[in-house]
């Protein structure tokens, strides 16, 4: 049996920060097919007003950041996951008070599905963040 010195992140402590980033760079996919391909169905589910232009360009954000989380997904270095994830959070935690502005003014699908998924996502990565707090503080 080997021991694990308490600075050094367990592999669940390093999943954690991998299934966070894969899933949330899979649903910006999904939101970016779903901008480019069905404008006006994507923009049916909001209170927001279509714009094919602003669809797409949406698109395109959702795609860059798919590539950045992804990328981070694959890094062996926790710093990486970590940093990454923190700015994960911060961008969830504006996405996700802009679709619940949405949510409360008219409870939409996609209004209520992204302010709780958001939601959960700044969640789930401060808790990963805290699990290897140890791991990455300076010594």
């Amino acid at each position: 049996m080997t021991h694990q010195s308490s600075t050094t992140p367990s592999s669940a402590g390093l999943a954690r920060f991998d299934i966070l980033l894969r899933l949330w760079a899979a649903a910006a996919v999904c939101s970016a097919l779903s901008h480019m391909i069905q404008p006006a169905w994507t923009a049916a589910g909001t209170t927001w007003a279509l714009s094919a232009h602003w669809q797409r360009e949406i698109a395109y954000f959702d795609l860059f950041v798919a590539l950045i989380f992804a990328w981070a997904a694959h890094q062996p270095e926790l710093r990486i996951k970590r940093n990454v994830t923190l700015l994960l959070c911060g961008l969830s935690l504006l996405l996700g008070e802009n679709h619940l502005e949405g949510w409360l003014a008219a409870p939409k699908v996609f209004h209520v599905l992204f302010a709780l998924g958001n939601a959960l996502a700044v969640l789930w990565g401060a808790l990963a963040c805290w699990s290897v707090r140890a791991a990455v503080s300076p010594e």
